[in-house]
């Protein structure tokens, strides 16, 4: 018999060897005989010839049928010849769609060659049909197609939706003693009729990537990860639909919107006919001009993801690789796709709001029934032809006054909520009626967010009676409205929200995204929760389709994204609209030297922390910028200091030893400088002294007491003159609060009269007197330190004479030079004395003053009586048992008062005890010491007079103190360990109040007095109903009762009271006891600054301490230079514009020295003049390099600079203005802006120039307005004082109505905005100057606050008016960020004419700005944990913080150079240095 094509696939026959290594059951023939069996039991007309209906055989149960499938595939394989025991004639067995049966399993080869083992077994076993026929099928017979169609006929489930599976056919030809096998497979792939719940599981996805790489290979199947990146946001701009111009304008040019108050720019026409087309309608000009339905999809497109093949059979189909599904009819998924509605995504400023409103006004809903079928709520709704938009809180106004200016004709309603609604008093209901009457209702995303479970369904529960209530429901779903907007809609990223839910579920028949921004930072989330809002499946709701689509499928990506969305950039558009021109300046300014001299020791004090010094230079050998900390320190300093750049008071307050009340001016940051330096200065004074000090104990030590003496001398003498100086200084402060108070009084008084008086004024009082009061301590302080030094300096000098006097060499007994050293002696020990006196003077008047008290009510025996229990004389019968109960109470408290009053006369003994140092008594060093066994008796008296007054109170309230028992068994713990306070006593009292504890029982009412109480009230209203009926017992003891319950009550209040105020005196015993401690300790302290030196005392250690001297003199040289700079300052008014000029060269300098002797001189001259003189060039005062501080001394002017770089090429472009992202401003202007008087407080360098540039445009541009933005939010409550003080009306995007009052009031001329106000679809075209308070290295943050002035609607030239002071981190930040805008400009200039126009560079930099928008990660530009301000990614710390530094040393260089003194005098050094080499060479 001829073999066929397919036949000539010959597989190896199986060897003994094999049967025996699978353990097969009988022999290959018995095997075979069993199979051919199998085969003839299943009937061919059951099965039939048509593996599309194939039917389960006889005794099975029968499930729903398979979907309709195609045949992919169809691949053949001859067996070959097989023995068998069943000897018969030839026959041929051939049986179709056996998969169900017949099970095929493949395992590779075990022969030693390549190859593929092949089982034939039945799917479910049985002892009548049990086999495993075996067939080795060699690698050359296999072909990719057959591996993966024997791959998938292992499993088999036809019934899968969408699924992949195998049906296997096979013809047995049986001879005499052989039989051979032909194998039919057959690879069938169930249609999917309609887009209805299409997922990939990871079991289905690898089938089909392996069946689209076999026999689809042209077909790319979406592979991804759960770590795979998403596609950038730039994707997402690249992929949203850019309708074309042509021949689209030549249609739309004559399109009227009846109804706008505004003119459509051609690109808004082509806009508008987008949206009309999404909603299923077009503009038609020809013949009648109106609306004609519109088809959104081209007949012949094919759905996203979705190609076109062809089956085994020739046949035509749809393959989606996407979702894994294959079709005949795509029509149901074009349907699906077609959304009414989509994301509406042009860039800020170009009209969204416009454009959105003419879409209103042109598609109105077409007439129909009242009531309408929502399908997606499954509810019959009342139909409105009303358009909801949903907007953020703060741009309802907004939107309420476009739309009355746009289009005055439609009905526009604004819904504040049902919670607000029914707060309203108008008496109007906010009913869906109402509402649907409306052409436009606008709400936000708050009343959303408040509205959710009323817009729910009400759950289906049983409930156990009716309602009392109706619940309201949410009109908001009530209606299908034609159209829902959600403006903003990037505010439901977060599909999980309840905004928006309720977004989701409002019924509409068009829904749109408005956004100018619709990613903010990745594609996945933010996409995802705008498509969940347009309810667009599966993508909305499949996180697995989803996630392929954002990671692999690109192109279905684009697709789909091409098809929902729409956006025009202003690039695109440029040529096409006609914003005003925009200028762009940058103001550059210099500190006054009060913020320069705070900046600098900011920036020395910032850089330390971050291993750097000064320059940027590594400070350690293993410094890394990749370290966390470091990175975490920079980006710390680099934000504190441009905050300090802005206002010293900004996030600075406690840097400058400022903790009470604001700094407003520039003066109150000097004077705190003033403060923060003195306090310095005088703690390095301390310390010096202080080594001095114990330098001469060191020599005492080494018997060297006469040049100990010396030295003590000596610190005496500066001692005496400090404690003088600080004693005057805290008598200053004491007046001057006293004059402030008096002042403060007489300005309340004065307010008080007035009835116009403000909270600012008494607030103002408040600072003053608290900051004065703060003054007056931090002088108590400095007298207290002065004052220890001080006394250690009297008592080592009385030490030194008592040592000098008691040693017969040095001082002869009875001698005159004995009498002088023993009166001195005397002298300084009883002045040591006074001293410390003086010193404990405020812990001890504080302890004596609390003693005397406790004296004289011990005197006037001003204490807590307990009162004694009365006798009860009158027992009934009714409350015989609650008089006894009584009677045991008060003869318990009784016995437990008596040691109550022992226990406190003892404390009042211990605590009136006198306290050392009163009077002549001599200090021993162990007062400390022995006062704390005062101390512990006393603690354990006080905590046992606290438990046994919490057990009265138990007896008397029935309440149980829980704090004090707790406190009660943690000190008897400690102290059966022999830990806490005085053990022994401790343990003793505690048993003597266990012994006298009244006695109670929780929860026995006869247990207390309180309990006694209740029960004979409950008595007397039983008693009481008994004497009503005329029982004479019951009177009578009705009479008895109410006696008892009166005595009983006036118990309990007496009692009361007496525990309560024993509490209070015990409190007080703690009181005085703790002032007795604070006294012993300090007086402690006191005796250990003067106790006997222990340390070493040799040599090294003498040097060790001279070494420290020389190191803190140096320090405090530095410290006292940087002082008498700052008083210099204020001497010679620190606004002062008179220029600094240097006596060696006669020339004004900005940058130079300051001399302890309080001269200035140019760094260059003073550093060449030190090196050869070491003195002053003025007074020849001897000078060491600590007495020299540096100083910068910048001229108050305000200079435009310009920005000049190359596109592309290393070279210098000429200066010209259309090169300049930043363009020259008139320096006279300037000159006048800086010339400006400002009748008031100097705040600083910024803000003044802010509030006189501002008073200039009031007279260059009447009536212009100004939006100032910065990213911090505390320097613009700053400026809000500045303007409040300068009267200059201004508003802010966080006040209630704060747009609107911008937009309305003449007044209001500024407009504050912070970087973290989302205010992206703010729309402030009135006005036409923005004030960027610093520069920024995120440019999206500086264009979102531009793009609110520049955008369509402008009526006037707008100008962006940038503020940078030189020399500061500020400097750096503006250079690195030019450089990137200029790159990326750059860019869109390659290819084009070197010389380019005006025209092409502003283009430039509008495509520039667009990337720079559409690049950023919007919600992640501003810091966090601490960091007020923008991110700053880690290759750019270091350039922000030295950047300018590098630029300053150069710029020094070069003036040095530049110098004719200074180079005259390097030549004459340099001519000196020649000739001693000469000398030495000749030597």
């Amino acid at each position: 018999m001829p073999r066929t094509k397919a036949t000539a696939r010959r597989p190896v026959p199986l060897s003994v060897r094999m049967r025996e290594a699978h353990a097969v059951p009988g022999s290959q023939a018995q095997n075979m005989a069993t199979f051919l069996e199998m085969l003839r039991s299943i009937p061919q007309e059951a099965i039939g010839t048509d593996p599309k209906t194939p039917e389960r055989p006889v005794k099975r149960a029968k499930t729903t049928g398979r979907p309709d499938a195609i045949c992919i595939a169809r691949e053949h394989l001859t067996l070959p010849t097989h023995p068998t025991t069943v000897s018969q004639d030839s026959s041929v067995i051939t049986r179709h769609g056996i998969g169900e049966l017949i099970a095929l399993r493949t395992t590779t080869s075990e022969l030693g060659f390549g190859g593929v083992l092949l089982c034939i077994s039945p799917r479910v076993k049985s002892r009548a049909h049990g086999f495993d026929v075996f067939y080795v099928i060699e690698e050359e017979h296999l072909s990719k197609r057959l591996v993966s169609a024997l791959d998938l006929a292992k499993g088999y489930d036809p019934r899968e939706q969408g699924g992949l599976w195998a049906a296997v056919s096979i013809t047995a030809r049986q001879s005499e003693t052989t039989v051979e096998v032909e194998l039919g497979i057959e690879i069938w792939w169930n249609l999917t009729r309609f887009p209805w719940n299409i997922s990939q599981t990871q079991k289905s996805s690898q089938i089909l990537q392996g069946v689209l790489e076999t026999w689809f290979p042209h077909v790319r199947l979406p592979k991804s990860t759960t770590l795979a990146r998403p596609w950038s946001a730039q994707d997402f701009y690249e992929a949203a639909c850019v309708p074309q111009k042509e021949p689209v304008d030549a249609d739309l040019a004559l399109m009227q919107v009846n109804g706008l108050q505004a003119s459509l720019y051609p690109f808004q026409r082509r806009a508008v006919q987008w949206l009309l087309s999404r909603e299923g309608v077009r503009w038609r000009q020809k013949g009648k001009p109106g609306l004609e339905p519109y088809m959104q999809s081209n007949p012949t497109e094919l759905p996203v993801s979705f190609t076109k093949d062809k089956d085994a059979d020739g046949e035509a189909f749809y393959l989606s690789s996407l979702f894994g599904i294959t079709t005949r009819d795509i029509s149901p998924f074009l349907s699906r796709q077609q959304l009414r509605g989509g994301i509406l995504a042009e860039e800020m400023g170009l009209g969204k709001t416009i454009e959105m409103t003419a879409l209103v006004l042109l598609h109105r809903r077409p007439k129909g029934p009242d009531m309408v079928l929502d399908p997606y709520l499954g509810q019959e709704l009342l139909a409105t032809s009303a358009t909801l938009i949903v907007t953020p809180s703060v741009l309802s106004d907004q939107w309420l006054s476009e739309l009355a200016r746009h289009a005055p004709g439609l009905k526009t309603l604004y819904y504040p909520g049902l919670k607000k609604a029914a707060q309203k008093k108008d008496g109007i209901e906010m009913s869906a009626e109402l509402l649907s009457e409306h052409d436009v209702v606008i709400t936000t995303y708050d009343v959303l967010r408040t509205e959710l479970y009323s817009a729910l369904d009400e759950p289906n529960r049983s409930l156990r009676g009716t309602k009392q209530y109706e619940r309201v429901k949410s009109p908001l779903v009530q209606l299908s409205w034609w159209r829902v907007c959600i403006d903003e809609a990037q505010m439901v990223e977060n599909w999980t929200t309840n905004a928006a839910k309720l977004a989701k579920r409002i019924p509409r028949i068009n829904s749109w995204g408005i956004t100018g921004t619709p990613v903010k930072d990745d594609v996945q989330k933010d996409l995802r929760g705008l498509l969940n809002f347009l309810r667009l499946e599966p993508y909305a709701s499949d996180t697995t389709i989803w996630h392929l689509i954002t990671t692999a499928d690109k192109d279905s990506f684009r697709k789909l994204f091409n098809q929902i969305s729409m956006r025009h950039t202003k690039s695109l558009v440029r040529s096409e609209i006609t914003i005003p021109a925009q200028k762009r300046y940058v103001i550059t300014m210099s500190f006054t030297a009060v913020e320069e001299q705070h900046y600098q020791n900011l920036f020395e004090e910032l850089v330390a922390p971050c291993g750097l010094d000064t320059q940027g230079n590594p400070t350690r050998d293993d410094w890394d910028i990749e370290d966390p900390a470091v990175q975490n320190s920079m980006r710390t300093a680099l934000d504190r200091l441009r905050q300090s750049a802005l206002h010293p008071e900004v996030r600075n307050r406690r840097n400058l030893g400022r903790k009470v009340g604001p700094m407003r001016t520039v003066e109150e940051v000097l004077n705190a400088m003033i403060e923060q330096s003195d306090g310095a200065i005088r703690t390095d004074q301390r310390n010096l002294l202080s080594l001095k000090l114990s330098r001469g104990q060191i020599l005492a030590e080494q018997h060297q007491v006469r040049q100990a003496l010396a030295l003590w001398e000596e610190v005496l003498t500066t001692c005496n003159d400090t404690v003088s100086e600080c004693r005057d200084q805290l008598d200053r402060q004491v007046q001057e609060v006293e004059a402030a108070k008096l002042g403060c009084d007489l300005k309340k008084g004065t307010a008080g009269e007035q009835s116009n008086s403000t909270d600012s004024g008494a607030d103002d009082h408040d600072d003053v007197a608290n900051l004065g009061e703060a003054k007056v301590g931090e002088a108590r302080r400095r007298l207290r330190s002065a004052l220890e030094i001080q006394h250690r300096a009297v008592f080592f000098c009385a030490n030194a004479y008592f040592s000098i006097k008691s040693n017969e060499k040095m001082a002869m007994p009875n001698s005159d030079e004995f009498k002088r050293l023993e009166e001195l002696e005397t002298k300084h020990y009883d002045l040591a004395k006074a001293i410390r006196q003086d010193i404990l003077e405020e812990s001890h008047g504080k302890a004596r003053k609390l003693m005397e008290k406790l004296a004289n009510s011990a005197a006037e025996q001003d204490f807590a009586v307990i009162p004694e229990s009365k006798p009860v004389n009158q027992k009934g019968l009714e409350t015989h048992k609650i008089v006894d109960a009584l009677e045991q109470l008060g003869e318990a408290l009784s016995r437990q008062a008596d040691h109550l009053d022992d226990w406190r006369e003892h404390v009042i003994q211990l605590l009136l005890k006198p306290l050392v140092d009163e009077e002549n008594d001599e200090i021993t060093g162990e007062e400390y010491e022995d006062s704390t066994k005062l101390q512990d008796e006393i603690l354990v008296y006080v905590q046992v007079l606290r438990a046994a007054i919490a057990d009265r109170q138990t007896v008397i309230t029935g309440q149980k103190n829980y704090l004090v028992e707790h406190e009660t068994k943690a000190a008897t713990r400690m102290a059966k360990d022999g830990d806490g306070p005085f053990p022994e006593k401790l343990l003793e009292l505690f048993e003597a109040r266990d012994a006298i504890k009244p006695p109670s029982v929780e929860g026995d009412p006869l247990s207390s007095l309180r309990g006694l109480i209740s029960e004979l009230r409950g008595l007397t209203v039983k008693l009481r109903s008994d004497a009503l009926t005329g029982s004479s017992r019951a009177a009578t003891e009705l009479a008895i009762v109410s006696h008892l319950l009166k005595l009983t009550q006036q118990e309990q209040t007496e009692q009361g009271k007496a525990a309560a105020k024993m509490e209070q005196e015990v409190e007080r015993f703690v009181n005085i006891l703790n002032a007795r401690l604070e006294f012993y300790r300090q007086l402690q302290a006191v005796s250990d600054m003067v106790a006997v030196y222990e340390g070493p005392s040799d040599d090294a250690a003498l040097q060790a301490v001279l070494r420290q001297e020389e190191t803190l003199q140096k320090k405090l040289a530095t410290a006292e230079g940087k002082h008498r700079y700052l008083l210099n300052l204020k001497d010679a008014d620190s606004n002062s514009e008179e220029q600094r000029i240097c006596v060696i060269c006669q020339s004004p300098f900005s940058t130079g020295v300051l001399t302890v002797c309080g001269h200035q001189f140019c760094k260059e001259c003073i550093t060449l003049w030190f090196r050869a003189h070491r003195n002053c060039p003025v007074c020849k005062r001897h000078l060491h390099q600590a007495n020299l501080h540096d100083i910068v001394l910048k001229p108050q002017q305000l200079q435009s600079e310009k920005n000049v770089a190359s596109f592309g090429s290393p070279r210098t472009i000429p200066k010209k203005k259309s090169s300049a992202i930043y363009t020259e401003f008139n320096s006279e202007i300037l000159a006048k802006i800086r010339d400006i008087d400002l009748d008031g407080p100097n705040f600083t360098t910024k803000v003044d120039t802010l509030i006189r540039h501002i008073f200039w445009l009031r007279e260059s541009d009447p009536g212009a307005k100004s939006i100032v933005f910065s990213q911090y939010k505390e320097f613009l409550d700053v400026l809000s004082m500045a303007f409040s003080t300068y009267r200059i009306g201004f508003t802010s995007f966080d006040k209630a109505h704060g747009i609107a009052e911008f937009k309305e009031n003449p007044g209001t001329e500024v407009f504050i905005l912070h970087a973290r106000a989302h205010a992206s679809g703010l729309n402030l075209v009135n006005a036409s100057h923005v004030f960027l308070c610093e520069p920024l290295l995120n440019t999206a943050l500086e264009l979102q606050a531009i793009a609110r002035v520049d955008r369509i609607g402008q009526q006037h030239e707008t100008t962006v008016w940038l503020y940078i002071v030189d020399g500061t981190v500020e400097e750096s930040i503006y250079n690195l960020s030019v450089q990137r805008r200029l790159e990326h400009m750059g860019q869109n200039l390659k290819g084009k004419s070197k010389e380019s126009t005006p025209e092409l560079l502003d283009a430039s930099l509008e495509a520039a700005n667009t990337l720079e928008l559409q690049q950023a990660q919007l919600s992640k530009l501003m810091g966090k944990d601490g960091i007020s301000g923008e991110v700053v990614d880690k290759k750019d710390l270091w350039t922000c913080l030295f950047g300018h530094v590098a630029k300053s040393r150069h710029a020094e260089e070069e003036r040095l150079i530049s110098n004719p003194v200074a180079r005259g005098f390097l030549a004459a050094e340099a001519a000196d240095a020649r000739r001693r080499d000469e000398c030495d060479e000749t030597a």
